[in-house]
């Protein structure tokens, strides 16, 4: 499959992962930010969509790539994964290195690249990965953001949440 493809299916793999694990987990806050990631993998989806669209990529032997590479693979071990997310505060650590590995995929990719058309495409697709990285980190921020509330009585917050 093409590089463009390759990128698709691996969101693809990576939404329904995450929606998996909104599933699994007991935890509200895990859940809830598990939902979210997977709603910003479906709008990831649509961007790639977008770069498909407006690229034409002929079917070369160069652009292919081996469907082992075309593989998501997350850091989370799949057996028992409520259970190894219970206590860990962390758990969108875990994602956060799924993305930084993508996007250091890319870049290696489009540093290999022989073709500048593939180079570029490469290059295309590691900016949306990192502007995708981007939103995660912003969903981040939007869940931990009331249990990082800071109370003040000089901002007049005498009383407690």
């Amino acid at each position: 499959m093409n590089i463009i493809d390759c990128t698709i299916k691996m969101r693809k793999e990576a939404q329904a992962n995450y929606a998996n694990l909104s599933l699994a987990i007991a935890d509200s806050e895990l859940k809830r930010l598990f939902s979210l990631l997977a709603l910003a993998e479906d709008e990831h989806i649509d961007k790639l969509m977008k770069i498909k669209a407006e690229t034409m990529i002929s079917p070369t032997t160069e652009y292919r790539l081996t469907d082992s590479v075309c593989a998501y693979r997350t850091r989370l071990n799949p057996n028992n994964i409520g259970a190894a997310l219970s206590n860990d505060p962390d758990a969108y650590l875990h994602v956060m290195k799924d993305e930084e590995k993508s996007i250091k995929f890319f870049d290696r990719l489009a540093a290999n690249s022989e073709s500048e058309t593939m180079r570029r495409v490469c290059l295309a697709i590691a900016e949306k990965e990192r502007e995708h990285l981007q939103v995660v980190e912003n969903i981040y921020s939007f869940v931990e953001e009331p249990r990082s509330y800071l109370e003040w009585g000089e901002f007049s917050n005498l009383k407690t949440l």
